[in-house]
């Protein structure tokens, strides 16, 4: 698992339907059998607030650049 902060630019790895939005952390919180809750909004014009959960299995990516299309 990885180690984020706030307001970083994420992707979630693995997911062929949303691999493609990127977010931004707004808030996490560790749970107690281990992983990470992860408060995501999409950047999009309409964006959403989205919780994922992110254990050994399902991972967040990094966005390092980010330009707009």
């Amino acid at each position: 698992m990885h180690n984020f902060s706030r307001g970083e630019r994420v992707r979630i790895a693995g997911s062929e339907k949303d691999s493609k939005k990127i977010y931004i952390i707004k808030d996490m919180k560790k749970i107690r059998k281990g992983g990470i809750l992860y408060l995501l909004k999409s950047l999009e014009k309409k964006s959403v607030l989205r919780l994922y959960y992110e254990d050994e299995e399902s991972v967040l990516e990094r966005i390092t650049k980010f330009f707009y299309v």
